[in-house]
């Protein structure tokens, strides 16, 4: 870690306890990004920094803090997440909120984020059956008719804090019953269970994305309006020879709770 200018003393990087809601949205992280980003959220929240200023250079802020140039990037693109600013090119990073938005922001940079929620999620479980696939459920997961699941059904949350993230239901293929019905199933995808037990690797995943008006029942889990616009995610996990291992579906609420937030590298023709 970079050390502060000799005679010029580190902002303190700790939130004071006025601004709880931005800790808990920031907490859990260890990267020194995560403790630049709350010290900025506390300045914003506590109205040092009033919706409408522009906060200072990216060279300006590594001098306060005595971090590198990507630590303050990870941090400005933490408190954009949180909906707290908003950058434009030429322009700088301007604060546009002085409250973090209630959402959950799932940022995909690689093909193990697409496989998974991140570290910051956990399933709380709500019920687990074997089914046998029929028409409907073969069409929904896209596996084989007459084939058997262990379907585990339960809410997304966030590791930290409260509320819900998404609805979530899990197919699981039967032969893998055992590690279905484990408490691991909890912190823990079930691709990776199966990779780490059985030796079996997810060679390809499929996820498929769609809009979706909220029914009574989905509304009410995720503390919407009935009719409310959702979001539907569906991702199929394959083993060698597109083994079907893996089924999953998860419902969110409109934008304002959820993000999806997809970064790739540059195209291979670049």
């Amino acid at each position: 870690m970079n050390r502060a200018r000799r005679g010029r003393p580190a902002p303190s990087l700790a939130a004071p306890a006025a601004v709880t809601d931005a800790a808990q949205l920031l907490a859990g992280s260890q990267p020194l990004y995560a403790s630049v980003a709350t010290a900025l959220a506390a300045e914003i929240l506590d109205g040092r920094r009033p919706v409408g200023t522009l906060l200072p250079t990216e060279q300006e802020l590594c001098q306060s803090f005595g971090v590198s140039r990507s630590t303050v990037r990870q941090a400005l693109r933490r408190l954009g997440e949180l909906g707290l600013v908003a950058g434009a090119q030429g322009v700088g990073t301007r604060v546009v909120a002085d409250q973090p938005r209630g959402q959950y922001v799932l940022a995909v940079q690689s093909v193990t984020d697409v496989m998974g929620y991140a570290a910051r999620a956990r399933l709380e479980i709500g019920g687990r059956e074997t089914v046998t696939a029929d028409a409907l459920l073969a069409d929904r997961i896209g596996c084989q008719p007459g084939s058997r699941w262990v379907h585990v059904s339960g809410l997304r949350r966030p590791a930290e804090g409260r509320g819900i993230i998404s609805i979530c239901d899990l197919y699981i293929a039967d032969e893998f019953a055992e590690l279905a019905m484990s408490d691991e199933l909890a912190a823990t995808p079930a691709y990776r269970l199966i990779a780490r037990r059985r030796g079996i690797a997810v060679e390809a995943v499929e996820q498929d994305i769609g809009a979706i008006a909220l029914d009574t029942a989905q509304a009410a889990a995720l503390g919407v309006a009935e009719g409310s616009p959702g979001l539907h995610i569906r991702r199929q996990f394959f083993a060698a020879a597109g083994k079907l291992i893996e089924a999953t579906t998860n419902i969110h609420a409109a934008a304002e709770h959820f993000v999806y937030s997809l970064r790739l590298g540059a195209p291979e023709d670049a």
